[in-house]
């Protein structure tokens, strides 16, 4: 195989760029097959080879394929968000440190991000719960009244749209719906903040 040259010239740069440019339109596989055979025809040690050229696109393919996916909304279903004492806050008197989201009851209810199950548990007051950690965001999403125990178990790695549970009415609750909280760091007991922006914004469940 003849060497790259250190000294890149105006058309080898050009010629990278376009390499770049492929590598984004066409599947890894349709070049890892490039023929192997002889060094490309620049002269001054400039030409690229086909399997240097292949090797380029399947790893910038590889690393396309690799990119975080897109966060989805915990409920696989249309979702009602009640009113504004179901919301995150006061209004109902006493401070409620999530979001209620109605749906029919059994409807999935999904990790919305690559996530590690930290907790489940069962109990009267949040019925079914799980909360599972999503390391890049540094926060931790809490699940409340799943119509049974979780069908995950501490340790679980999950990607996003991956079942945590169903949704359901256990513990204190009235309809059935679930009670979707985001807390700060790992665990379901760091600082609540509001989920609706981020409800909100992420893309329903498919």
């Amino acid at each position: 195989m003849r060497s790259l040259s250190t000294h890149k010239s105006p058309l080898r740069r050009a010629a990278v760029r376009g390499v770049a440019a492929l590598a984004l339109l066409l599947p890894a596989g349709a070049l890892a097959a490039a023929p192997a055979g002889g060094g490309g025809g620049g002269r001054g040690g400039e030409g690229v080879s086909a399997p240097d050229l292949a090797a380029l696109i399947i790893g910038l393919q590889a690393g396309r394929d690799a990119a975080p996916s897109a966060s989805v909304n915990p409920v696989a279903a249309p979702v009602d968000y009640g009113t504004a004492i179901n919301g995150f806050g006061n209004e109902r008197g006493r401070p409620h440190e999530g979001q209620d989201m109605f749906a029919p009851e059994g409807t999935p209810v999904l990790s919305p991000a690559t996530t590690e199950v930290v907790e489940t548990g069962s109990d009267s007051g949040r019925g079914n719960w799980a909360a599972v950690y999503d390391r890049t965001a540094d926060r931790t999403y809490v699940y409340m009244h799943m119509s049974g125990p979780a069908g995950v178990a501490a340790g679980d790695r999950l990607e996003p749209g991956d079942r945590v549970g169903l949704l359901g009415c256990t513990g204190s609750c009235d309809g059935a719906h679930l009670h979707f909280e985001v807390r700060t760091g790992r665990g379901p007991y760091g600082t609540a903040i509001d989920p609706l922006p981020l409800l909100r914004r992420w893309q329903p469940a498919r």
